[in-house]
């Protein structure tokens, strides 16, 4: 996989600030510009590090791993874009282009690599469900249809703390796939464990209701999209009942 970190060593992010210091674009409010390009490299740094152990876990075929950094991964390369965009009058346009190209490229390989995971998972995953637990195939599918979406939805908000929300919700699905784990393992063979039933009716009623909570959780980031359009609605019908008077 490529890295980032040759687009700052190899062209030198000196010359983004001597860039700066000799257009002297408009002032950006809060840190100064220079201490805005230092947090970028050492975001940029951060991201080259977890790209680099990406490609260890695919050597040595951890794809459990890789799957789960990726996904707290995509969201800072996402935060890297923007701060570029906003820094984009303080750094040269060679600079620029690079960190926009080399985002792309690395979330690009990323995305294809979570593709090819998941499509072997669900392959897997689907054949013992239709085999030991055809009861759950519909919430399976609805679980792991809102994972995905939940999991855009947090790389394409502008939230601060993307990182934060994607490990929370990751954490969710690792509960979530333990259960079904040691659901589909009793199913198999509910004779070698104690209590089997009681265990399948309590995992299969803690599934379903982690489907419901993925759905009010879909609602909340769908709702967080609408925020705009609320306040524009109010304004409008306001302006309306204030003509009508």
């Amino acid at each position: 996989m490529q890295y980032l970190i040759p687009i700052l060593f190899a062209v030198g992010i000196g010359y983004g600030i001597y860039y700066y210091a000799t257009h002297q674009p408009k002032k950006i409010t809060g840190p100064s510009a220079n201490q805005q390009i230092e947090d970028l490299k050492e975001e940029i740094g951060a991201a080259d590090s977890r790209i680099k152990q990406l490609d260890a876990y695919l050597e040595e075929k951890a794809y459990e791993k890789y799957q789960q950094l990726a996904e707290q991964l995509l969201p800072q390369l996402s935060y890297i874009q923007g701060r570029a965009d906003t820094l984009k009058k303080h750094i040269s346009p060679e600079i620029y282009q690079r960190i926009q190209r080399k985002v792309q490229d690395v979330t690009a390989d990323i995305h294809a690599q979570l593709y090819n995971l998941r499509t072997q998972n669900a392959e897997n995953t689907k054949s013992s469900l239709e085999e030991l637990a055809p009861e759950l195939l519909e919430t399976i599918h609805n679980i792991q249809t809102d994972h995905e979406a939940i999991l855009k939805k947090i790389s394409q908000s502008e939230s601060n703390n993307k990182e934060e929300l994607t490990v929370i919700h990751q954490s969710q699905m690792e509960h979530y796939e333990d259960i079904l784990e040691g659901y589909l393992k009793i199913k198999a063979s509910p004779k070698d464990f104690y209590n089997a039933e009681e265990r399948l009716s309590s995992a299969k009623a803690a599934i379903e209701q982690f489907d419901l909570d993925l759905d009010e959780t879909l609602r909340q980031l769908n709702e967080a999209d609408l925020r705009d359009f609320d306040i524009s609605l109010r304004i409008l019908t306001k302006k309306e009942t204030n003509t009508e008077l």
